[in-house]
């Protein structure tokens, strides 16, 4: 067999090395796990709870906790729920950046609330425009968070949904997924915290794109509320 010419055995050995990379993908040193046991307890970070005397069976007394974390720390600018929801919007670690979307987000809400409060015409009518931001955000989240949710069981080879309740937990992320889902579907010529302002104020009037995604939740959880029992 005669042997292969200089051109031939040069594509043959790119090939080669093109199938090594595509087999053998680079290592990423990515940790999985905490790096605390699960006994492990929250952090309290209000320092009137923690002037309050443990009771006999508090858990505190017995089990570690947890170091705080570098943004709990007691100041009256400090909301959990609002760096929770800053950790549902970071994409790619930028944090710095997620703050800053928010707090214009925020200023978005107190402009268009003051100015609708200047052109409300009665007392009545200013006295039921909430102005501060935080607290619409708050009543936001609070309208979004599903009662129930549905989980797929597997009974004699057929798949069910089946409604359950759902946690608070899953009722925050819920919640925060479908704010933050419904603005990234909007035009993306518009800044994201115009959008988002938008959505927080729609969703405080139990209106817009995220609310509805919670009433189609509630009607699947309706619709299905036959295969309950499949939960036990």
């Amino acid at each position: 067999m005669a042997a292969p010419c200089r051109s031939c055995a040069s594509l043959l050995a790119k090939f080669q090395s093109l199938q090594l990379k595509k087999a053998v993908p680079l290592m990423k040193h990515v940790r999985t796990m905490s790096q605390y046991n699960p006994h492990f307890l929250e952090p309290t970070i209000d320092k009137e709870e923690l002037k309050k005397p443990l009771e006999e069976t508090d858990l505190r007394r017995f089990r570690s906790i947890k170091a705080a974390k570098t943004e709990q720390v007691f100041s009256v600018y400090y909301d959990p729920l609002m760096q929770k929801f800053i950790n549902r919007v970071m994409k790619g670690g930028n944090k710095e950046l997620t703050r800053d979307i928010l707090e214009r987000t925020f200023e978005n809400i107190k402009h268009i609330q003051v100015e609708k409060y200047n052109k409300a015409a009665t007392t009545e009518e200013k006295a039921k425009i909430e102005c501060n931001p935080l607290t619409i955000f708050h009543q936001a989240v609070e309208n979004c968070k599903p009662i129930l949710i549905t989980t797929k069981i597997v009974k004699g080879g057929v798949s069910y949904q089946v409604p359950m309740p759902c946690s608070s937990n899953h009722q925050l992320y819920k919640a925060s997924k479908w704010l933050v889902e419904s603005c990234r579907d909007k035009e993306r010529k518009i800044p994201m915290h115009k959008k988002l302002a938008w959505e927080i104020l729609e969703a405080y009037n139990n209106e817009g794109k995220s609310i509805r995604r919670k009433q189609e939740l509630h009607r699947l959880c309706e619709a299905n509320r036959a295969y309950a029992h499949f939960r036990w």
